[in-house]
């Protein structure tokens, strides 16, 4: 179930499967690779307890619905949920959702050191969903004033695996640019902008995906090169990317829309996907810039849930110490889909603050099912 193929296909991006065969070994290509100079991160300012959720969705006495809400590492999350919204159509809540987005990627931007938005000759923006245009990328190069050759890019759908096609897409981008440009990278999500009540009949995929997700945006500014960052501290080099998609696994991560309902949902059998066949394909990956697991210094593991992260560890062999990172974004924000990664690598920066020459390895899972892989030289 886990050979190499399968790869998802994303307009203007050229992804890699990743073969476990043996390959020589090649120098991190860092001189060159994009680096990633910051990153921030925005919520609504509602915090809801897991208690409360249930209350609200209606699934308080529902003996699944409390048992998963109460174990699946989520304590609190961000939501601009209310009993109005829980009673409209996905359609009746579109202009809201999209000023959302909007709100929660402008308090991002706005948190990133970026003192002259004429520098960003790039925008790529995502979401799990677009519902029409003008898009979140068009809206941003409008709001800040951007050039009007600045180019722009939408991906919908790529969900919690964002982190590598987003960053890849960019640094591609950046290339045909003006060595003196950086590119702009927004990753935002409003589930509430889909989430039903629960009702007697749902499936628990449906229940299991209530449980999870919040709401939540994930900015980053990416320059070409080292000596374009200006004196400031370096940030990580995006040294190597690859995705893999499990083939057979389509609806095992899905966003459901019927006349009457919409919501995620996550198969049971996700945790077991994600740790069957990572170990190879992280050590194959790995094995190819001449490292070993040995040679990762922070792992930085996609928050999906508690059965995702507690998978990788068993995986990959990691310590609670080494997911401490990613457990603690579950905990107070849960799982923000496409901008999980984002999260995760603003809390491991600002909780072990990485030096010169450390290595980080991002791990995402997202729909397809599709493992994605990113190496991070600080």
């Amino acid at each position: 179930m886990w050979a190499p193929g399968g790869v998802p296909i994303v307009p203007g991006v050229v992804l890699e499967a990743l073969d476990t065969s043996a390959a020589p070994a090649r120098p991190l290509p860092v001189g060159e690779a994009p680096r990633v100079l910051d990153v921030a991160v925005a919520a609504p300012a509602r915090s809801f307890e897991q208690d409360e959720l249930l209350a609200l969705l209606g699934a308080q006495g529902d003996q699944f619905a409390e048992g998963i809400f109460g174990r699946c590492g989520v304590e609190r999350r961000r939501l601009a949920l209310s009993p109005a919204s829980l009673g409209s159509t996905l359609q009746e809540r579109t202009p809201v959702t999209e000023e959302h987005h909007e709100r929660m990627a402008v308090e991002a931007i706005d948190s990133l050191e970026l003192p002259d938005p004429g520098e960003v000759g790039v925008v790529v923006t995502a979401s799990y969903y677009a519902l029409g245009g003008p898009t979140l990328a068009h809206r941003i190069v409008d709001r800040y004033a951007m050039g009007p050759d600045t180019d722009k890019y939408h991906l919908a759908g790529v969900g919690c695996a964002s982190a590598v096609p987003l960053f890849r897409l960019a640094g591609q981008a950046l290339r045909d640019r003006p060595a003196h440009e950086k590119a702009l990278v927004v990753a935002s999500e409003c589930v509430s902008g889909f989430m039903t009540a629960l009702r007697p009949g749902d499936g628990r995929t449906k229940v299991v995906g209530s449980a999870l997700f919040g709401d939540g945006c994930g900015a980053a500014l990416l320059a070409p090169r080292r000596d374009d960052q200006a004196g400031r501290d370096p940030g990580p080099a995006v040294a190597a990317t690859a995705v893999h998609q499990v083939p057979g696994t389509l609806d095992d991560v899905r966003f459901a829309v019927s006349g009457a309902d919409s919501h995620m949902e996550i198969s049971r059998d996700l945790p077991g996907i994600a740790e069957t066949g990572l170990r190879p394909l992280v050590d194959a990956f790995l094995a190819e810039r001449g490292l070993e697991r040995d040679s990762v210094d922070h792992w930085l593991v996609h928050p999906g849930g508690r059965g995702i992260v507690e998978a990788v560890q068993r995986a990959l062999w990691l310590s609670d110490d080494d997911v401490a990172a990613s457990t603690a974004v579950l905990s107070e924000f849960g799982n923000v889909g496409t901008p999980s990664a984002f999260f995760v690598l603003r809390e491991t920066t600002e909780r072990h603050q990485p030096t010169a020459g450390d290595l980080g390895l991002m791990v995402t899972i997202g729909p397809g099912v599709t493992i994605g892989l990113m190496l991070l030289a600080w």
